[in-house]
């Protein structure tokens, strides 16, 4: 049987406490770098287009804050859904349409119960 060769160093323990924290501030950081660097090359490429002015609605867009152009319509076969997806929202309708009907019928049911019970009282 064949074993792995060893360094002669102890195996290395879960961080704990602090270290997990700064594991995770780092994380964060390097996350957050990646998001300003996505941010500047995307108003890079809007100064490109439009050399000498960038608008703050063109900020916006890159951020994703503002609405962006309407994509251009798929057209040929890929343009209708595929049949398993007429399916699926054939099956989430009817799921739909029967969580709604058991909703009222409980409802009215509720009502009808809680109805006799105070004519019940009413009446003796």
């Amino acid at each position: 049987m064949a074993t792995a060769p060893t360094t002669g160093q102890a195996p290395q323990s879960a961080p704990v406490g602090s270290e997990r924290w700064a594991r995770i501030a780092r994380s964060v950081r390097r996350s957050a770098r990646a998001v300003l660097q996505l941010a500047r090359a995307g108003l890079r490429s809007a100064w490109a287009a439009r050399p000498g002015r960038v608008r703050l609605i063109d900020v916006l867009r890159v951020l994703g804050l503002a609405r962006r152009a309407v994509p251009k319509a798929v057209v040929g076969p890929k343009a209708y859904p595929q049949w398993w997806q007429r399916l699926l929202a054939l099956a989430a309708l009817v799921g739909l349409v029967v969580v709604i009907g058991f909703v009222l019928a409980a409802a009215i049911g509720i009502l009808v119960v809680v109805a006799g019970f105070l004519l019940e009282n009413a009446i003796s």
